[in-house]
């Protein structure tokens, strides 16, 4: 049997995606905790075959030059902007993501996110505990006949939908493919402008690219309701955090709720965490118990596949151009 090595960077994989690993004979080497870039090299100068990323670093084209023997980055997750696409595909290495395992978990991370920020369920439980019966004076809002706006309509977008519709709120979704977007669960907008317009809500799901860096700005923040709530469980980046916290602080934005940030973890002084209606969660949208473990089998699946020149999930593979035509 060929020699496969298996290189994880940022965390230990679930035992069911391990056996993966181990039934087609390669050599897992994890690495756990923050990884970082001097690390990742030394350890990339080892033949390496594979890699698994469940942290960063980004990995761009001065880190693939140190593996010739690469063969594919997979992803435990959905998003691929700490991999440089370009530098992957000219090199052959095929990208590939945990296809849909992350998103049931992203889908009602985002929903519960709407329902505590609309029913302002952080702040009441703080000033409860802390001996204060808010209950004369508490008048939280109702989602129901709402207007949910998602940005990006792909597996997360969609399941988000799914839920808020039986919530009773009204969606509206832009999706990055025109008529992209199911009829029976949202209608479709053709600009942000329209959708900021319209919603009362507005849920971030599109992957962070340069069309999307830094969407959630001074003049799109004009463009939203008064008002109006700002959930982010996609990218930190696609949000300008200076003009959040101002919108925050003057009432522009009746509140938002992010589960990722432009720096993390933030420092202790970080200024947006200190903005009034505002819920921060670190980054686990996409953890729970379920979905770390098809996360990890799908990643070791893609892995084995390519290693093994089985037929690839072509739905999770990123750099397309790579596949032969069918």
């Amino acid at each position: 049997m060929p020699e496969r090595r298996v290189l994880v960077t940022g965390a230990e994989l679930a035992p069911a995606a391990m056996r993966i690993l181990e039934e087609i004979g390669a050599r897992v080497d994890l690495m756990a905790g923050k990884v970082t870039a001097e690390a990742l090299g030394e350890q990339l100068r080892v033949k390496t075959h594979a890699i698994l990323m469940r942290g960063n670093p980004p990995i761009g084209a001065e880190l693939m030059s140190l593996a010739p023997d690469l063969k594919v980055i997979a992803k435990h997750g959905a998003g691929v902007d700490s991999v440089d696409l370009a530098a992957a595909t000219a090199r052959g290495v095929l990208v590939m993501t945990a296809n849909d395992a992350n998103a049931p978990a992203v889908a009602e991370h985002t929903i519960a996110l709407i329902l505590a920020l609309a029913r302002d369920v952080v702040t009441l439980a703080d000033r409860t505990r802390g001996g204060e019966w808010a209950r004369g004076t508490y008048a939280g809002q109702e989602v129901t006949g709402r207007t949910l706006g998602l940005v990006g309509f792909g597996r997360i977008g969609r399941r988000v939908a799914v839920i808020a519709r039986a919530l009773g709120i009204e969606v509206v979704a832009l999706s990055a493919h025109p008529g992209g977007v199911d009829a029976a669960l949202a209608r479709e907008v053709a600009t942000v402008a329209e959708l900021l317009a319209v919603s009362d809500i507005v849920s971030l799901h599109a992957p962070l690219n340069a069309a999307t860096r830094g969407m959630i700005n001074r003049e799109s923040i004009a463009l939203m309701k008064h008002g109006a709530l700002l959930i982010n469980t996609a990218r930190g980046a696609m949000v300008d955090e200076a003009a959040l916290l101002d919108a925050l602080h003057s009432g522009r934005i009746g509140g938002a709720a992010l589960d990722t940030l432009t720096e993390e973890p933030p420092p202790s002084d970080y200024p947006l965490l200190r903005a009034p209606n505002l819920i921060v969660t670190p980054h686990i949208a996409a953890m729970t118990a379920g979905a770390i473990v098809r996360m990890g089998v799908s990643a070791a699946t893609n892995i084995a596949a390519v290693l093994t020149h089985a037929p690839l999930d072509r739905d999770a593979v990123v750099n397309k151009d790579l596949l032969d035509p069918r």
